[in-house]
């Protein structure tokens, strides 16, 4: 790969992230830059061009003989596949993860991070209040949002559109650009895990790796593996039947129940808990699905894995592995996502999807087995920080 997008959030450091990208692969960086070149293109002041970076486009423009925003995206969209043509390039914004989805030799790089965190840093960085900051942070978000859908829709808003997200909230910004620079040169050496327990969580979608995909990472990072199997045996020997265990996921608690004394939902609950947290403790584990992430979320020395892969791809790998047609194959994927959903809902409240509930989520349809080499770099950057 020689082309870089950067997709990004306000404040989640898109720009800082980029020119350290930049810098290690002594790359060119293009961010207003190519605002410059888009104008050339379309002949156009780069004020004209200023007026619409990235931002609402007004009902007056919509209507316009010649709208000035189709000539904005059409400059952007064509400078950016010339810079993409030379090589060698990090592009950020803008819609460049669109404008070149598609073309071979481009990592697609999204960056994400809770408003309230992203506050706190432009508020540092640009010596406002954290109210002000938060305003700002709100607004564009809003404005980025209404940009984003006018002109790619929703597709923006998948991540399985990008080959990594990272949360900068808990991925320091140069860990993060060591990642991707690694990945990108083929060079994802593990870095030294330094003292503590290593726990790494891995919440894959159906389909999303190949079936050896856990115990590969574990073997190349010197982990035990547990997976849902036998994470359930130790589960039943904290006092959770197998047919317990079962009835738990085909009828999924409501709040009511899971919190309800001596409820199954609620021995289960427990009974998971406690088992990862002494699994944790004890080190050298990597804990597949179940919600590892959350029930570990305070965990400092835990690192946090969603494995996802477009949607073709998922169902072509369950045909494959599980010798099914095309129709029985979606359906075990569609069945095997609202399981989960579910799972996440009932015991935690939360989403399972929310990339701010990982320190990364990771496109293995897009990788291929660099994804292994990936996890196992950011990893080791991680536990490479010590305890905490």
């Amino acid at each position: 790969m020689n082309v870089i997008t950067v997709t990004r959030e306000y404040g989640a450091g898109g720009y800082d992230l980029a020119r350290r990208l930049a810098e290690l692969l002594g790359w060119e960086l293009l961010d207003r830059e190519l605002l410059h070149r888009a104008a050339a293109v379309e002949h156009l002041p780069d004020a004209d061009l200023e007026r619409l970076d990235e931002k609402a486009i007004t009902l007056a423009d919509r209507f316009r003989l010649n709208p000035p925003h189709q000539r904005y995206i059409h400059g952007l969209k064509e400078a950016a596949r010339q810079a993409a043509a030379k090589g060698n390039v990090v592009l950020v914004g803008r819609g460049t993860g669109q404008l070149l989805a598609g073309l071979p030799d481009v990592f697609h790089l999204r960056l994400t991070a809770s408003r309230d965190w992203r506050a706190r840093r432009m508020a540092r960085k640009e010596g406002w209040t954290l109210e002000q900051a938060l305003a700002r942070c709100a607004e564009e978000d809003r404005i980025r949002d209404l940009f984003t859908r006018y002109f790619f829709g929703e597709v923006p808003f998948q991540p399985a559109r990008y080959h990594l997200t990272i949360h900068t909230g808990w991925v320091p910004l140069e860990d993060a650009a060591a990642c991707v620079a690694a990945v990108v040169r083929g060079e994802a050496e593990e870095a030294p895990a330094g003292a503590g327990p290593r726990v790494l969580t891995l919440s894959p979608e159906v389909g999303a790796g190949t079936t050896g995909f856990a115990r590969t990472l574990a073997d190349r990072l010197g982990l035990r593996v547990y997976d849902r199997e036998l994470l359930e045996q130790e589960a039943v020997r904290l006092g959770v039947t197998e047919a317990e265990l079962d009835k738990v996921d085909e009828q999924p608690a409501g709040i009511f129940q899971r919190f309800r004394p001596g409820s199954l939902s609620q021995r289960y609950f427990e009974a998971l808990g406690r088992l990862m947290n002494e699994l944790a403790a004890r080190g050298d584990v990597v804990l597949v699905g179940r919600g590892g992430n959350r029930v570990l979320r305070d965990q400092p020395r835990a690192f946090h894995v969603r494995l996802i892969a477009p949607a073709e791809v998922r169902v072509r790998r369950v045909m494959e592995h599980r010798w099914l047609r095309e129709a029985p194959a979606k359906q075990v994927v569609a069945d095997s996502d609202a399981q989960h959903r579910r799972f996440y809902e009932d015991f935690f409240g939360a989403d399972w999807a929310d990339p701010l509930d990982y320190h990364l989520t990771v496109n293995s349809g897009l990788l291929g087995p660099a994804a292994v080499d990936l996890v196992a770099f950011a990893a080791g950057r991680h536990w490479g920080r010590g305890p905490g």
